[in-house]
Parts: structure tokens; sequence; C-alpha cells
């Protein structure tokens, strides 16, 4: 291939596997368009750069229920920012943990800022923030009746 440079990766046989095993199912041909794409994903959600601009977007977070009052905080935590979760979808996984879906709009800086104090509740095994669409010029905030 012209015009491509070669890199070395380094990971555990164990993280290798679990990756070869995704990408196949995904249908990828080789290991390098799989990452590729995985740069490029992660390169897209890198250029939302301003903390200014009105947004529309998801948290998606899994947390261990048993963990003394992590459901609690997780509800102190969006009634205080009532204004930016619109809706939440809320997933029993197993005995003990669950999953949740929080629809937000707010300006970036603010999702940003939510996003992490979400994440680092302790009990909250993963999180994160996902950008589905920007307000256009003319749309005003989605959530609400003009």
């Amino acid at each position: 291939m012209d015009g491509v440079t070669r890199i070395g990766v380094s990971l555990e046989p164990e993280l290798l596997d679990e990756f070869d095993k995704a990408i196949a199912k995904k249908g990828y041909v080789s290991r390098s368009e799989a990452i590729r794409d995985l740069v490029r994903d992660s390169l897209a959600e890198n250029e939302w750069k301003n903390d200014d601009e009105w947004m529309v977007g998801t948290i998606v977070m899994v947390y261990d229920h048993t963990v003394a009052s992590v459901g609690e905080k997780l509800t102190d935590i969006q009634h205080e920012h009532h204004g930016l979760v619109k809706t939440s979808v809320h997933v029993h996984l197993d005995d003990d943990k669950c999953m949740e879906i929080l629809i937000c709009e707010e300006k970036l800086g603010e999702l940003k800022e939510f996003a992490s104090e979400i994440t680092s509740i302790k009990g909250v095994l993963r999180g994160r923030l996902t950008m589905v669409a920007p307000s256009s010029g003319n749309m005003h905030h989605v959530g609400h009746r003009h």
C-alpha cells in the first residue's frame, strides 16, 4: 500500500484474543482495518472541542448496585442536573449489575463535566459519553416544545 505507514502495537495475549474475536464477529478482514476504524472513531469524538456548543448525547454506564449507596448517588446527581437529563433507561443485567442510559442535552462542557461526575462515583464500573447530534443553527432545545 502506498502512502501507508506501518506501526507495531504491543498487546497482552488475552486482549489480542478478545480483539480478534470481536473483529471477526463484526466481519473485519484484518486487524489493520479494525484499528483504522477505532482510530477514526476516536478522532471523530475528539472533534467536539467547543465546550460552548449545544449538544445532544448519551451517557451509557454500567454499575454495581450492591455497592453502598451508588443508586442513591446516581439519582441525586441526576436530580441536581435535572435540566440536562431528558430521559433515562434502566436495565437490570444480572444480580449485581445495572446499565443506565441517560439522554442529555446541554452545552458540551457541561455534558463532559456531568459524565465525569457520574463515572467517578464508586460502584460505576464503566461509563461513556457519546455525542449523537449537534444542534443545527436554527434548532433550539430538542426536549422543549415550541
